[in-house]
């Protein structure tokens, strides 16, 4: 007796017009939650490592140097620091997503591991399109400046390992769409 299977594989043999229609439901909710909650945590997780690692430092240096004007300013600055986090992780968020989705609904791999795949696969498509095209000053496109393969490689990982975080929350909250199938 062979033990079950982890792999859940779409209905194949399913080509109705309703079917169709909830698979194609199911991918862009799952989109959707990658697209708001992964920027979302990916900014909570940010702000939590600069504060996290740089409270004391600053306490620190604002006690030493009586500046407790500076506080304000200090808080602005970690708040544009996770606006700026979210509008920098849209897109790749977005792409996670949507490999993810194309995964779980239309090939039936669902389990974490393919969602943390998608995430590093996005992250590093970002990477590596950073390091062909430079956007000019007045673009809107957020992209990181890589100038070698090595470079490019450290930073590619060093942004998946921390999307670890995120898309398992994306997964968690996903589970319902990826794993569920239309009801008859």
């Amino acid at each position: 007796m062979n033990p079950p299977s982890r792999i859940v594989s779409p209905a194949a043999s399913d080509y109705s017009a309703g079917a169709i229609v909830g698979r194609f439901a199911r991918a862009i909710g799952i989109v959707l939650i990658f697209s708001i909650v992964g920027p979302l945590t990916t900014a909570a997780l940010i702000s939590l490592i600069v504060i996290a690692f740089g409270a004391a430092l600053l306490q620190m240096f604002l006690a030493l140097l009586e500046l407790d004007a500076l506080r304000t300013m200090i808080s602005v600055a970690v708040g544009l620091l996770a606006f700026v986090t979210m509008l920098a992780s849209f897109l790749p968020s977005v792409a996670a997503g949507l490999i993810f989705a194309l995964a779980a609904v239309y090939g039936g791999i669902n389990m974490i591991w393919m969602a943390w795949l998608a995430a590093a696969m996005a992250v590093a498509g970002f990477v590596v399109f950073g390091m062909f095209i430079v956007p000019s000053e007045s673009s809107a496109v957020i992209l990181p400046d890589v100038r070698s393969a090595r470079a490019a490689l450290t930073l590619s990982v060093m942004l998946a390992v921390l999307a670890i975080v995120p898309t398992s929350l994306c997964w968690w909250l996903a589970k319902p769409l990826h794993r569920g199938s239309i009801a008859t």
